[in-house]
């Protein structure tokens, strides 16, 4: 995916991930504490590329991470909803007497 940003993830990253994460269930939480854990959990994956980046980071396969209390102006979000679309009673031909 390439845009005016790189995509911010809510996954954590994880160096070996690919050798204990799962094809059917991708996702990767880790509620990171700054009292506890290491900056290093802090870490989350960035996927696509910026306009800052070179071809390599355009590709979808290619995992960056950035620390999760960083601010830059190469790293966005996408926000999405589900669809609201139409109820089950309204639609051609539903009776929408009362």
């Amino acid at each position: 995916m390439a845009g005016n940003v790189a995509e911010w993830t809510r996954n954590a990253y994880d160096e070996s991930y690919y050798y204990f994460g799962h094809d059917l269930s991708p996702d990767f939480q880790y509620d990171f504490d700054p009292d506890v854990d290491p900056v290093s959990l802090s870490r989350k994956v960035v996927r696509g590329g910026s306009w800052k980046d070179i071809g390599y980071y355009l590709q979808v396969s290619t995992r960056a991470y950035e620390y999760q209390d960083t601010a830059t102006s190469y790293i966005g979000f996408r926000s999405i909803q589900t669809y609201p679309g139409r109820g089950r009673d309204d639609g051609p031909g539903a009776s929408n007497v009362y």
